[in-house]
């Protein structure tokens, strides 16, 4: 049998544009999945951090907690007048408000106000030191918000351990 070698080679030609159409397909069929990925990956970010306001709320306590913690012992040492601990320790926790509220609004999507007004002191009159701070913090963000009353001693700065 004789062969004619024009129909070999459009058999070639047919397989080579076969392979060549597979190819790409399976480069369609890729990229498709990472577009596809990509969008799920940018919706599971999206929506986390409304999932995680409340872990920001228990973080806000415990900065609040150690800031005020550590405010209230370095009251305790470096101030000599005892006559007047009480006013600057209110001075120095407004001050530490303040900033804390500067800071964590430019930084969160939430605003954390420490109530000045709300702050009591308790002393300890026979070592003449402040024994602790009652204060109350108020967290707001999109989807939560509550307030809360914190008792602060100078223990909870982590420097004191």
């Amino acid at each position: 049998m004789v062969t004619n070698s024009r129909d070999s080679d459009t058999v070639q030609d047919r397989g080579q544009l076969i392979l060549i159409g597979a190819i790409t397909l399976a480069f369609i069929v890729l990229g498709v999945v990472v577009v596809f990925n990509g969008v799920l990956f940018t919706e599971t970010l999206s929506s986390s951090a409304t999932s995680q306001t409340a872990s920001d709320a228990a973080t806000t306590d415990a900065e609040v907690q150690q800031g005020l913690g550590c405010l209230i012992e370095d009251a305790n040492s470096n101030h000599n007048d005892t006559s007047n601990l009480g006013t600057a320790v209110n001075d120095s926790v407004e001050d530490f408000a303040d900033l804390y509220r500067d800071s964590t609004a430019n930084s969160k999507p939430a605003v954390t106000v420490v109530d000045p007004d709300s702050v009591s002191i308790e002393y300890d009159a026979a070592s003449e030191n402040v024994t602790a701070v009652n204060a109350t913090i108020t967290h707001t963000s999109n989807d939560v918000s509550y307030s809360k009353t914190l008792t602060i001693e100078p223990d909870d700065c982590p420097e004191s351990d």
